[in-house]
């Protein structure tokens, strides 16, 4: 097995800057942010609990895969944290792992 025949996605659970401007959808229908990673949504979850003047935003992933996956992963990780995201007790970081098979 290589790299590549594994396929992954992750959720960032945070709680952003009250003033940050990044469109956030609806719970499972997030919206694109341009300043992530292409394909990564922004959306609501009711989970988060967020300090005065702050709002929730779950991060969500495309479907990723090997080392350019986690390439754009570290590049996510950072610019969330540029961009003021912060987390409590309250957020997690879900993820979801799939084998590709191929027949050889």
């Amino acid at each position: 097995m290589h790299a590549n025949d594994i396929a992954f996605g992750i959720e960032i659970e945070t709680h952003m800057p009250g003033n940050d401007r990044t469109p956030i959808g609806g719970y499972h229908n997030g919206l694109p942010v341009a300043w992530l990673p292409a394909g990564c949504k922004a959306e609501r979850d009711g989970s988060i609990r967020t300090p005065a003047g702050r709002k929730p935003c779950e991060f969500v992933s495309p479907v990723l895969r090997g080392r350019e996956g986690l390439q754009s992963v570290e590049t996510a990780v950072d610019a969330i944290k540029d961009r003021g995201a912060r987390v409590n007790e309250s957020c997690g970081l879900h993820y979801a792992v799939m084998t590709i098979m191929w027949s050889r």
